[in-house]
């Protein structure tokens, strides 16, 4: 059986971010476990303010693109920074642009998810979270795997290695990718 195939994305455009640092530790963590990560960076796929009354009428390149990854992944990771108690307008922006309008087609299998957050404190991070979940879960009529992370202190809690410094922490992590390649690997097709 192939390797399931792990989309990463972090909902912010800084390398350093605590959202794009979580994403790569979970890069680290998919491979380990035999899985096949693609991370990827937002600012490699500028798209315009979502506007649902052209989204129909015609779709950006770097929309196609981003959709044909997608479809190509058995799974999707998603790390988001939080702003003001929810995720950044360029996340939600991404998001309103790749999410099925009208649905997702009948009969189509619900896309896998895992979600994670990243804030200075844990309010905002559980918030970042839920505003994310509530996205995922009804825009994209996704299942969603492990029941999220949520990382508060984010700027101080990775080592030098971009590691998790908290063992906890990183327990969740390793947990989550863990649950996600099992789902990945027992929801693919048989070849």
């Amino acid at each position: 059986m192939a390797p399931p195939r792990i989309l990463l994305l972090a909902g912010s455009t800084a390398p350093a971010s605590p959202a794009s640092r979580l994403t790569a530790a979970f890069a680290r963590e998919i491979a380990f476990l035999d899985g096949e990560a693609t991370l990827i960076a937002l600012a490699d796929y500028p798209l315009p303010q979502f506007d649902a009354d052209r989204a129909e009428t015609s779709l950006p390149g770097a929309v196609q693109k981003l959709r044909g990854l997608l479809r190509g992944h058995s799974a999707v990771f998603l790390a988001t920074p939080s702003l003001a108690g929810g995720m950044p307008a360029l996340l939600r922006n991404a998001l309103e642009w790749l999410r099925p309008l009208g649905g997702r087609p009948r009969g189509e299998a619900a896309p896998l998810f895992a979600l994670a957050a990243a804030s200075d404190d844990d309010i905002s991070a559980a918030a970042a979270l839920a505003d994310l979940e509530r996205i995922i879960a009804r825009g994209f009529g996704a299942t969603l795997v492990g029941g999220g992370l949520a990382v508060g202190q984010a700027s101080l809690a990775f080592d030098a290695q971009g590691r998790l410094d908290d063992p906890n922490l990183a327990a969740a992590l390793q947990a989550l990718a863990r649950e996600l390649v099992h789902a990945s690997r027992r929801l693919a097709p048989e070849i």
